[in-house]
């Protein structure tokens, strides 16, 4: 059974109050689960990062350790971590998590989620990883193949972008316009893996196979580490140690139409939804603009769920 832990990872001095509101909302909805924050170059002095002290372990990130309760058939990803820029934080951190879920098992939480429900219902299985609607072509693209479809498909992409834009932003999320949207995603999407959000039992096989491929990785890929590297494991064996969760439980919205979160007024998300994944990479003006004062006089999605997952005292 997967642990009653959460996990998150931090690296880097920038803390916007976002950030803690992915805790805050984990220990809302999960009382009684630990919490540990592992970091590297930590933002001291800010006041969202001293808060959570008092509610969460904070654990600088222990490497050595780490790669000692690795079986010697693994060491190779030493060389790996050797490797990754320090620059690239994001890489850094997907190695990190992989290594922290086989030694102490747990669910993984990127920074930029926000807890909807209890993850009790999920802690049944070995591991679990979600899915999310991606552009199909997105992985030969980022390696620098292009297929014969490619304009079709990024024809399609930038038309449902666009629609979906425009409705969030200025026309009060109109519903046929989404059902358009929706019909447009079924042509230029595919469900792939996403590791923003994790579970595990201590030792699992399909997190030991993720890190088995990561010497053989090229770690200066975007995604190779994360997304990508999800999708491989899942394609061999290991699979039968991970449970495959729908893509509403945590990545109902697509990672290219995250806007949705936080423009115009609030949507109704499926009954299914355990958390949310708002993507920061594409919000990185936005994010530190989100202050509790903002957030409590919008309508946005994120805002509507961020004040609905928080007792009176949690901020």
């Amino acid at each position: 059974m997967i642990p009653k832990r959460f996990h998150f990872i931090w690296i880097g001095r920038n803390f916007p109050f976002v950030n803690r509101l992915a805790v805050e909302s984990a220990l809302q909805h999960n009382p009684g689960w630990e919490v540990v924050v592992h970091y590297e170059n930590p933002p001291e002095g800010n006041p969202d990062w001293e808060v959570l002290k008092s509610k969460a372990e904070f654990r600088p990130v222990d490497l050595p350790s780490l790669l000692g309760a690795l079986p010697e058939s693994l060491q190779a990803i030493r060389t790996t971590l050797e490797h990754v820029s320090a620059a690239y934080p994001a890489g850094r951190s997907n190695v990190l998590r992989y290594l922290i879920l086989y030694r102490e098992g747990g669910v993984y939480l990127d920074f930029d989620t926000l807890t909807l429900k209890s993850f009790d219902p999920l802690l049944d299985a070995p591991a679990f990883v979600g899915e999310e609607e991606v552009f199909r072509c997105d992985d030969d693209r980022i390696a620098g193949r292009y297929t014969w479809d490619f304009p079709l498909m990024a024809a399609l992409f930038g038309a449902s972008y666009g629609i979906s834009y425009a409705n969030a932003r200025w026309l009060g999320n109109n519903l046929p316009l989404n059902a358009l949207n929706r019909s447009l995603m079924r042509l230029w999407s595919a469900r792939k893996l996403n590791n923003a959000l994790l579970g595990s039992e201590p030792g699992n096989a399909f997190f030991k196979k993720a890190i088995a491929l990561i010497p053989e990785t090229d770690a200066g890929m975007r995604f190779a580490l994360g997304p990508m590297l999800m999708n491989r494991v899942y394609d061999t064996e290991a699979k039968n140690s991970v449970k495959r969760l729908d893509k509403d439980v945590f990545y109902t919205v697509p990672p290219s139409q995250t806007f949705r979160f936080f423009y115009g007024p609030a949507a109704k998300l499926p009954e299914s939804a355990v958390a949310i994944h708002w993507c920061s990479s594409n919000h990185r003006k936005l994010a530190p603009t989100l202050t509790r004062k903002v957030l409590e006089s919008s309508n946005s999605l994120y805002a509507r769920l961020a004040q609905s997952s928080f007792s009176g005292n949690a901020y």
